[in-house]
């Protein structure tokens, strides 16, 4: 029996490596550049814990879809692309009551030494 005080619970995608043309400079929507993509998605999970039905759940399959169909349309800033992704789950999973969407360039073109650039959203 699931505690009556765990209403919630999320779904997690780290490390999602997408190949993009994000950026402002000009060469960057030209060559592209390598992203990281990271998400939380928080929503009521009660019944597919006890049903087992997939249908009653974020599929995240599904979310991994709807991220590369964004990541596919060129902008300037990550903050757009966040934008969009936030979006297009908000509105295809109606339930996702909060949630976390994180974008790194992994490669900017900047002179500094670094592992990744990004921009991290959360509701």
């Amino acid at each position: 029996m699931l505690p009556s005080w765990l209403p919630n619970g999320h779904i997690e995608i780290k490390g999602l490596k997408i190949y993009a043309h994000h950026g402002v400079d000009p060469q960057e929507t030209l060559v592209g550049n390598n992203f990281e993509v990271d998400i939380t998605l928080e929503f009521p999970c009660e019944h597919a814990m006890r049903t087992d039905r997939l249908d009653l759940t974020i599929s995240y399959a599904e979310v991994i879809d709807i991220v590369k169909a964004e990541m596919a349309f060129p902008s300037k800033l990550i903050e757009n692309v966040v934008y969009r992704i936030y979006e297009a789950l908000t509105y295809r999973y109606t339930q996702i009551s909060s949630g976390r969407i994180a974008i790194y360039k992994l490669t900017p073109p900047i002179s500094a030494e670094l592992d990744r650039v990004g921009f991290v959203y959360h509701w």
